[in-house]
């Protein structure tokens, strides 16, 4: 499985190639406002390092969301336009299971946090089996507070951003930074479940307290 990923949900911007489904080389960094000028240049370096053909590839993974409204534009955007170029199917893959991957945490199940803008973040709790998990619920967004106070006793928290907000729990605190590595290894695993051939109306998955409103109203 050839797959190039994309991460721009988060602060994280960055991209990666794999080739039969191992890593052969990413380009990433936390970033600031700046992935629509970065991943292009990103995407370049590593074609011209990797010698890639957009044509060898079986698919575009990105990170779906939720996250950042701008950033997730950027890489969708992105994705589709190489996607289209060569007629390959995107892989949207969500963004905080890719997170929860990439710390391969214990049995059990974990509850995955993302920081959303002040205290708020996205949450959404796994079951952690082996190598393998299930989401565990839906994900909701609220303030981090609101995230502990419905948290069952026992289950580790893996978060990004959100650092300050939890540094008074007692419960077990593990940093999941997102990476376009996670995505394209989720997207390499999981391919014929993930893969969307019909992208065309494709949408980042936004999870706005606004568009959660609209979802209870209907």
């Amino acid at each position: 499985m050839n797959i190039l990923a994309i991460e721009t949900a988060t602060p994280v911007c960055g991209i990666a190639l794999f080739r039969q489904g191992e890593l052969v080389d990413v380009r990433e960094e936390i970033l600031h406002r700046t992935h629509a000028e970065k991943l292009p240049i990103y995407f370049e370096e590593l074609r011209d390092i990797t010698n890639l053909k957009v044509t060898e590839l079986d698919g575009i993974a990105v990170s779906i969301g939720p996250g950042s409204f701008t950033g997730l534009r950027i890489g969708l955007s992105y994705a589709k336009g190489l996607a289209f170029s060569v007629d390959i199917p995107l892989i949207p893959v969500p963004t905080l299971q890719a997170m929860v991957l990439g710390t391969k945490p214990r049995k059990g199940t974990v509850r995955c946090l993302l920081h959303s803008h002040k205290d708020i973040a996205y949450g959404q709790d796994y079951k952690v089996e082996s190598s393998l998990f299930t989401t565990v619920g839906y994900t909701e967004v609220k303030t981090v507070a609101e995230h502990l106070e419905s948290l069952p006793a026992g289950i580790d928290i893996l978060h990004f951003g959100c650092d300050e907000l939890l540094s008074n729990t007692d419960t077990s605190v593990v940093k999941a930074i997102p990476s376009a590595c996670n995505v394209g290894k989720l997207a390499c695993d999981s391919y014929d479940d993930l893969v969307e051939r019909d992208f065309y109306e494709l949408e980042p998955d936004y999870m706005s307290v606004f568009k959660l409103g609209e979802k209870l109203q209907k």
